[in-house]
């Protein structure tokens, strides 16, 4: 997944989503729990692919921040209230 970020498909999707720097889990929860399927989709890509770039990290700083923000898009994700 090394080029997830170049895909058509996502840079089209993420046209229409804006993903915050997340701050805390409540701030996560509320803003996930408002996505639409399509949403909820690039949300999910986004996440597996920043959890990757952390495990991928050389910089222990770097990591912490980008596993800090992967785990919080998780756990945005986990809000999406079943339709």
């Amino acid at each position: 997944m090394k080029n997830w970020h170049k895909g058509a498909t996502y840079k089209q999707a993420l046209k229409t989503l804006f993903i915050p720097i997340f701050v805390s889990t409540e701030q996560a929860m509320e803003w996930g729990s408002r996505l639409n399927a399509k949403q909820h989709a690039t949300l999910l890509t986004t996440q597996r692919s920043l959890s990757d770039a952390a495990g991928a990290e050389s910089n222990p700083q770097r990591k912490l921040n980008l596993a800090t923000q992967s785990q919080l898009m998780r756990e945005a994700a986990q809000a999406l209230a079943p339709a």
